[in-house]
């Protein structure tokens, strides 16, 4: 009897992957995920008390590092169904949550320098609250929140973890950024955020360039995923829509700049005939590839963007940014200026077959097998690229829209089908034309 007891605990605690996680077959990516696996456990070391402790005090650091390794759990439990993942999840978000502060407004949240490039030169040791981190973790907690309510006993063992945390990026992480001033809405051309006020008179209350609204946008969906709040959708359709309104369109594709002005906050009080920011074209791979991703992520809910829409950003990846060519790539920005990086969105692989295969087939499992048992390459990074190819690719492959499911709930009322036919923007050419100086706003 004995044996048979201690039998049955082995298997319980083994928690078998169950039919639903994704079937890997090809044998290269098998390797992939296996090594991914490995560094899921070992990345325990970057999530210790003491280094989350020294990511707080920083916190952007916790969205450009903290944040990818407490994510890679989730997307582990996601392809394997095995529940010590979302075990891992929860330790390392309550280490995180652990280093949380009371602001003087009394808001939660991780206060504590901002990046050097930020800091008021006059008050160099003053603490902040970052406005991207907020969002990033608020997001990450709600796709565990909505892992967990999409099964019973999931709820019944992190249900209340779940919870806690959704009370947590409701009340503290968001909330505050309203209660702050940062949000303005520009009426039907969309809403932005803008940056803390405590920074360098250059970068305080500054509009936030694209690719940051694409990952506040990608926080709001899974809130409203996990939540069925109207308000976080109403929002991410408005910063999309304000991103829409900044496209400029040229010989049926689009360009963009990394960042675009928004109102009077963004004058350079030192000289007024000119921005606090520079405008001109998307300057780093990572950002072009971001600032998309908030135009595909809208396009699947059958928000904002429509057919017409990825169309032209496929004709500004296949002409613009990459000549097609797999074994004899080039590369160039959405302005046309070459580049020796690869510019490449595999946000837009469901819409062309080229894009597939050099974000997700032989090139790019060469690289990811190259580095698979890198801490940062076989973990970060092979967590996103798994989770795009086993988690999300399959559902979007079909190239229409296919999370409508999602918002059908919200489009059902006649006052959010008005909202969204109120703010409904078709770009014509020649599209957004930036306003250079203040006096051309």
């Amino acid at each position: 009897m004995p044996i048979l007891i201690v039998a049955i605990t082995v298997l319980m605690c083994a928690v078998p992957a169950r039919a639903d996680a994704p079937r890997i077959t090809d044998p290269v990516d098998l390797e992939i995920r296996d090594a991914f696996l490995r560094n899921v456990e070992k990345s325990a070391a970057y999530c210790t008390p003491e280094r989350m402790a020294k990511f707080a005090e920083q916190p952007e650091d916790i969205t450009w590092q903290a944040s990818r390794y407490i994510k890679m759990p989730l997307v582990a439990y996601r392809l394997t169904e095995q529940t010590k993942y979302l075990d891992m999840f929860v330790e390392r978000t309550d280490t995180l949550c652990d280093c949380v502060e009371k602001g003087r407004d009394g808001f939660l949240g991780w206060y504590g320098l901002p990046l050097e490039l930020f800091r008021h030169p006059e008050h160099p040791d003053r603490q902040v609250d970052v406005i991207l981190t907020s969002f990033v973790v608020a997001g990450l907690m709600a796709d565990f929140a909505k892992v967990v309510q999409g099964d019973a006993a999931l709820q019944t063992r992190y249900g209340e973890a779940a919870q806690r945390y959704l009370t947590l990026a409701e009340d503290h992480l968001l909330k505050k950024w309203d209660a702050r001033g940062r949000y303005k809405d520009l009426g039907e051309t969309g809403a932005v955020y803008i940056t803390h006020a405590d920074l360098k008179p250059v970068k305080g209350s500054l509009t936030q360039p694209h690719n940051k609204h694409a990952k506040i946008i990608k926080a709001l969906l899974s809130l409203y995923a996990a939540t069925e709040k109207d308000e976080y959708l109403v929002r991410a359709i408005r910063l999309g829509t304000r991103y829409k309104h900044c496209l400029t369109l040229a010989d049926d594709h689009y360009t963009w700049h990394y960042w675009d002005p928004s109102g009077p906050w963004d004058v350079n009080r030192q000289d007024p005939g000119r921005w606090k920011h520079w405008i001109g074209a998307e300057h780093r791979s990572g950002y072009y590839a971001s600032s998309l991703s908030h135009a595909v992520l809208l396009y699947e809910r059958g928000l904002v963007f429509d057919r017409a829409d990825i169309e032209r950003f496929v004709k500004t990846q296949m002409t613009v940014c990459w000549n097609g060519d797999i074994q004899n790539a080039t590369w160039a920005r959405v302005d046309g200026r070459a580049t020796e990086t690869p510019y490449l969105c595999r946000w837009l692989a469901p819409f062309d077959e080229r894009v597939y295969e050099m974000a997700f087939g032989e090139p790019a499992q060469r690289d990811r097998l190259e580095g698979k048992d890198h801490s940062w390459q076989g973990g970060p990074v092979a967590c996103d690229w798994l989770e795009f190819k086993y988690l999300i690719y399959p559902r979007w492959k079909a190239g229409a829209p296919a999370e409508t499911a999602e918002v059908a709930k919200f489009l059902a009322k006649d006052e959010n089908r008005a909202f969204v036919d109120r703010l409904a923007y078709e770009v014509g050419a020649p599209g957004y034309q930036a306003p250079m100086t203040p006096a051309q706003m």
